[in-house]
């Protein structure tokens, strides 16, 4: 799809390129303190919160993209009544539900409810790769080019519970045994706006192994048959799902009947690229210890999520809690994985590669269109 220059897409550039020189300028004013691989972290102030701040505001006053014209709708149906009788539940997924309610009774517009949403979906992502990705500025201009930042505009409570998981990095990366139990809180907290948050449970053990182990490799094989062998494995899912929340999509037949797509293949390939470069000079990446290994790892289960949803795409939702890793990764490739005559080339020509990425990803910046400016 070609890019449509409009007013928005004037004003997204324009994001994009001051967001990009306050990550540098945050870089430039740092304050001495130390990330999680040991590189130098950016001034807090102009190279994290202004960005988060910028990302935010654009997302939240939006008034299209994906299923955001459903919650505005059915916002709009919620009556004052049913709203007051809406009480806060231990249950997955119930909080935007919850918060819409205490929004209703207030009187509240739901851009306040897209607002905080877009805050933390933001807040979450950036804040990994502020910890983590080295450069930071190419981290947050690759949290556009790669698609995460126009995506998080589809899929409001996902990326809400996304954002909650991203701030609990440092006990979901952590090798103290402790922290585990400091991560479920915030897997617990992320369940209640999205119950698919708890997969995160699994990939935390899983991931806490040597990177390209034969386990690595049986994933990858094991994720390209289930991929395969779709259409005979899932009657088996169906019956699992019956008289659960997720029964519709065993019944409703538009799972499997092929009006839905799967995801674009030309994502794969862009996905499986870092992965080859992180296997070719995983000596050099060798320097990042045992948090290199978990972040190739999470890496790969997050090529192992699009493979799968080459099916269908509703499989790349699970993505949504490990792509930023993919982004970190890409930066490290750049800091650990080439010689510093090389770096300059490697940094600017994937800046450019994935620019001509992004472009095939227009859609959801050209179908962008808000209220308020």
């Amino acid at each position: 799809m070609e890019l449509v220059i409009n007013r928005y897409m004037a004003i997204f550039a324009t994001i994009v390129i001051i967001t990009y020189v306050m990550a540098i300028m945050g870089k430039t004013y740092g304050r001495g303190k130390r990330g999680g691989i040991g590189q130098p972290k950016p001034n807090f102030i102009v190279g994290y919160a202004i960005p988060v701040i910028i990302f935010s505001i654009f997302s939240g006053l939006r008034n299209t993209i994906g299923d955001t014209d459903a919650y505005i709708w059915s916002y709009e149906l919620l009556t004052y009544e049913e709203a007051a009788e809406t009480k806060l539940q231990i249950k997955g997924g119930m909080m935007l539900d919850f918060l819409q309610a205490v929004a209703k009774r207030n009187g509240l517009d739901f851009q306040v409810i897209l607002i905080f949403g877009a805050f933390l979906s933001c807040m979450g992502a950036l804040y990994v790769i502020y910890e983590y990705a080295c450069p930071y500025e190419l981290g947050v201009v690759l949290f556009v080019l790669t698609g995460y930042y126009t995506f998080s505009m589809n899929g409001l409570r996902q990326y809400m519970a996304s954002g909650i998981l991203m701030l609990g990095v440092k006990y979901f990366l952590s090798t103290k045994r402790i922290d585990f139990f400091k991560f479920l809180i915030f897997v617990f907290i992320a369940w209640t706006f999205h119950s698919t948050a708890i997969v995160m449970i699994p990939i935390y053990f899983i991931i806490r192994r040597k990177s390209w182990s034969l386990s690595t490799i049986l994933l990858l094989v094991g994720t390209v048959g289930v991929t395969l062998m779709a259409n005979a494995l899932l009657p088996a899912l169906f019956n699992v799902l019956e008289d659960t929340s997720y029964e519709h999509y065993a019944t409703g037949g538009w799972f499997t009947s092929g009006e839905e797509a799967g995801s674009n293949i030309i994502r794969i390939f862009v996905l499986i690229v870092p992965l080859v470069l992180a296997y070719l000079y995983r000596e050099k990446l060798a320097v990042l210890g045992r948090l290199g290994n978990i972040v190739v790892n999470i890496s790969i289960i997050n090529l192992c999520f699009y493979i799968v949803s080459l099916y269908n795409w509703i499989f790349a939702r699970f993505a949504v809690y490990t792509s930023v890793y993919a982004i970190v990764l890409i930066t490290w490739l750049v800091s650990f994985g080439f010689d510093r005559d090389q770096e300059r080339a490697i940094y600017w020509g994937g800046l450019g590669l994935y620019s001509v990425y992004f472009y095939f990803l227009a859609y959801t910046v050209n179908i962008y269109s808000s209220n308020y400016f």
